[in-house]
């Protein structure tokens, strides 16, 4: 008799390309979930990537029969989107109705909205966002213009800091590049709720082999 085949660990349905390169990003790292702080799990972008050909609101009204095809395939759904956008109830209002629609369907499934868009991710004060920015003095150049205040950890309006230094400063940032950005900032020093509410998914279904703390803060970027 043939066996099935074993269900990959998690298939994770986003809403836009940005979204998808940000994973790709973070997943793509050597070790990647040592920087998480959760146990290894397989990841393959051509496998556990689905992106919704109608963004945010497809997401939000369609999860269920966008997941459809990977219900015997995957044991876990990742469920992401953005809180903000044309129509959108908010953020309590798409987690209540994307968990009812998974519920009773998939046993194990997270509903990652981010508040208020994907943006809220990138931001930290790093030579790494620099670089892929090719603007070194971009954080003081927020500060300047009213963005980016000094004592916030990040901009209170993350979508509206970057389309400044596209208009103003001429930075070029495409979807490509958050992959970039995820691939290199402190995952240590991202306080984005939804970020952490992720992960703290990822190491209740994959908990940790060892105690990280034994490998100190470079494991922890």
């Amino acid at each position: 008799m043939v066996q099935p085949s074993p269900k990959r660990d998690v298939v994770f349905l986003v809403a836009d390309g940005g979204m998808e390169q940000m994973l790709r990003g973070f997943f793509g790292r050597d070790h990647f979930h040592r920087s998480l702080r959760c146990g290894p799990f397989t990841f393959d972008p051509a496998k556990d990537i689905v992106v919704a050909p109608t963004k945010d609101p497809g997401v939000y009204g369609t999860a269920r029969e966008l997941l459809r095809p990977y219900e015997h395939s995957h044991e876990r759904a990742v469920v992401m989107l953005d809180a903000d956008w044309a129509g959108s109830p908010g953020a309590t209002a798409i987690q209540a109705q994307i968990k009812a629609a998974l519920t009773g369907v998939w046993d194990e499934f997270a509903v990652v909205v981010i508040e208020p868009e994907l943006e809220a991710w990138i931001w930290q004060d790093s030579p790494h966002l620099a670089e892929v920015f090719q603007c070194p003095d971009f954080r003081a150049l927020l500060e300047r213009s009213g963005h980016w205040p000094a004592d916030a950890p990040k901009p209170p309006d993350p979508k509206g800091a970057l389309d400044h230094l596209r208009r103003r400063h001429k930075v070029k940032v495409f979807n490509a590049d958050f992959g970039k950005i995820a691939a290199r900032v402190s995952v240590r020093h991202c306080q984005d709720a939804a970020f952490r509410q992720l992960c703290d998914h990822l190491r209740t279904w994959f908990p940790p082999q060892h105690d990280f703390s034994a490998y100190g803060h470079r494991e922890f970027r």
